[in-house]
């Protein structure tokens, strides 16, 4: 007889609240959201009345949502050129109802030195919406990742800073200003380049 599998904690699952500082925590840290959104596989046999065979999957605590906002400048500092990011954000776009927000002020440097994500994206082009600010200002509170209740928010981006909360509240919060802020955006970065 095999020993039974234990479930995991879903909160081991979250990030750590709080600000988290250096290149290398920051990018883990988006990383871990990142790859989050993806659901992921339970112990191989949670409930005895179901065969073994049978995949059982549950989301991470906030792949629940059904818009993940993205906003950088050009996103250099990102892991979004990652095979195994980019697999996680299609395995949740897969659940259907999901749309990706994206705003940036520089796409043509982000197709530039993300070649995998450029890609992506146009595979995935009618789930992901991509703005960019009508006056060319891109606020820092804006800077970030929400997922709710996930957030992230880039304090200071050079100095690497960034910070992580788990509120439903302050999602709310910052989905509203997000939605405020859309409207002051066009849309951005076209799949195709029309030409002669």
């Amino acid at each position: 007889m095999r020993p039974m599998a234990t479930t995991p904690d879903p909160q081991d699952c979250w990030p750590s609240a709080g600000l988290h500082q250096g290149r290398l925590a920051c990018t883990t840290l988006l990383r871990q959201a990142l790859l989050g959104m993806a659901p992921m596989p339970l112990p191989a046999n949670p409930r005895p009345n179901l065969p073994e065979s049978m995949p059982i999957t549950a989301p991470a605590p906030w792949a629940a949502t059904r818009q993940l906002w993205l906003a950088d400048p050009d996103f250099t500092d990102w892991p979004l050129d990652e095979p195994a990011v980019l697999n996680a954000l299609s395995a949740w776009l897969r659940q259907g109802g999901r749309q990706v927000q994206l705003v940036g002020l520089a796409f043509d440097t982000t197709a530039r030195e993300r070649p995998r994500l450029a890609r992506w994206r146009r595979d995935w082009s009618h789930a992901i919406a991509v703005w960019t600010p009508c006056d060319g200002v891109l606020p820092p509170p804006l800077h970030g990742l929400l997922a709710a209740p996930l957030r992230l928010q880039w304090q200071d981006s050079a100095d690497w800073r960034m910070r992580c909360t788990t509120d439903i509240a302050h999602a709310h919060r910052g989905h509203l200003q997000n939605a405020d802020f859309l409207q002051r955006c066009e849309s951005a970065w076209p799949v195709t380049t029309l030409g002669l």
